[in-house]
């Protein structure tokens, strides 16, 4: 692909303290988080016609440690499909050469709320049942893949309305 049209695909935003450059297909970014591994962006993919999250990876190659994440991640997301777990849409990065390459994004299915929203809400017996079913469902899954997944913290889990609960990896 010629470098003119490659950097025609993708547009800059500052989005708190991070620059997102992205494919001009997302757009009105807004952020709706931040951890350990990147900043979280809500986004509208105009190909999907819906609304995704986008996740940044700052220099995830910067050390061992950060290759191993960004590696674990992106291989799970990838293998793992299962209506409880989050699902990988799509995965780009802005940089053309392997001596640019510095940030991956990764585009995910977006949620409606986090679990530490959801311990918040005064959810009736009913919602609640479902919800730890599914839960243990996106485990269960994990599990039977040969999967451990360690949650440490709770925004982690996601929930959309009352439909799903899903479990990132």
């Amino acid at each position: 692909m010629n470098k003119n049209k490659r950097e025609r695909e993708f547009y800059s935003l500052d989005v708190g303290d991070s620059t997102f450059t992205v494919l001009k297909r997302y757009q009105n970014l807004r952020p709706i988080g931040s951890g350990a591994q990147g900043i979280v962006c809500s986004a509208y993919d105009q190909n999907l016609e819906r609304n995704v999250a986008i996740k940044k990876l700052s220099r995830p190659f910067q050390n061992q440690t950060h290759a191993k994440r960004a590696y674990r991640e992106l291989v799970l997301m990838k293998c793992v499909n299962h209506k409880n777990i989050i699902g990988l849409l799509n995965v780009f990065t802005p940089q053309k050469s392997l001596e640019e390459f510095q940030d991956v994004y990764l585009v995910m299915e977006l949620m409606d709320a986090n679990l530490c929203q959801v311990i918040q809400m005064e959810l009736d017996h009913e919602r609640l049942s479902y919800l730890l079913y599914q839960m243990l469902c996106g485990i269960k899954h994990l599990h039977a893949a040969g999967i451990i997944h360690r949650v440490r913290i709770r925004q982690t889990f996601c929930w959309p309305g009352y439909v799903k609960f899903v479990v990132p990896l």
